[in-house]
């Protein structure tokens, strides 16, 4: 597979997490998992091929999508499509999709639509531009072009999600929301709507997810997996916890998801 990671401009750096060119991946598998990790993304199809999402039980199709579509953040993980592809994923730090859509981006959690109906024609102008035979360089350019009028600057996000996102990141035990509110201002209430508007879901939620992925990261990482030390390093006071939250997120239990796992932590082939 031909994978080129881009390295993203000191003027998109504050939105943008990261921008993947994949091309020629030919999976084994039909359909892979993909979990979550308290992202929103916009995906660039570039070879026409249409995608699916699949009922995580039955494993029907339950939605297609086409040339680039918006995700948003995830409370779960989704069943999609594994296909040849050659395809741009611009994956958006948490908090900043409401600068990007000026909308709540609570209104797409747990959604994946087509990206026309959030940006209109203009995105996908771009894609047809990025379907040109220019190099992995030259899209990413291109879309950088395209991203940078969409953002409108926001101090809220810039001060308040930051620090609030920061802190959550860096809890890895159990965090009060109650003192983080009043840390920013507001009262519980206020600051977990103004959390979902900009993150797509509720603090407590954000914490699970960013545990999970520290999980993840560990797995990867260690040889020998200590599952009461991971679950202990993580945050979590039990390993009972630690289980259920880890099969909330992926569908499998850690021995599982080892066993499955393919190249990519966020990504569990369907076998």
């Amino acid at each position: 597979m031909i994978s080129h990671a881009h390295t993203i401009s000191p003027s998109l750096s504050k939105y943008v997490a990261a921008m993947i060119y994949n091309k020629d991946y030919y999976p084994e598998c039909e359909m892979d998992k993909y979990l979550p990790d308290g992202t929103i993304n916009i995906i660039f199809e570039l070879t026409g091929t249409d995608k699916f999402i699949f009922d995580n039980n039955t494993k029907k199709k339950k939605q297609g999508y086409s040339d680039v579509w918006f995700s948003g953040v995830l409370k779960d993980y989704i069943t999609i499509s594994a296909a040849s592809e050659e395809m741009i994923v611009v994956v958006f730090k948490p908090g900043s999709g409401f600068p990007l859509i000026h909308k709540s981006v609570n209104l797409y959690t747990n959604k994946v639509v087509q990206a026309n109906e959030i940006f209109g024609t203009s995105i996908l102008e771009l894609h047809t531009q990025l379907k040109a035979p220019t190099s992995p360089q030259e899209k990413f350019n291109a879309i950088e072009k395209w991203l940078l009028p969409q953002f409108k600057e926001d101090d809220f996000y810039t001060n308040i999600i930051h620090f609030a996102i920061d802190t959550i990141q860096n809890s890895s035990s159990k965090i009060s929301i109650a003192n983080l509110a009043k840390k920013t201002g507001f009262s519980q209430k206020q600051f977990i709507q103004l959390f979902k508007k900009y993150v797509g879901i509720t603090p407590k939620q954000f914490h699970r997810i960013i545990r999970f992925n520290e999980i993840l990261a560990a797995l990867e990482n260690k040889e020998k997996i200590s599952w009461t030390a991971i679950s202990a390093d993580c945050g979590y006071f039990d390993q009972a916890h630690f289980i259920k939250d880890f099969q909330s997120f992926s569908g499998l239990n850690p021995k599982k998801y080892l066993s499955d796992v393919g190249d990519y932590p966020n990504y569990v082939p369907v076998k």
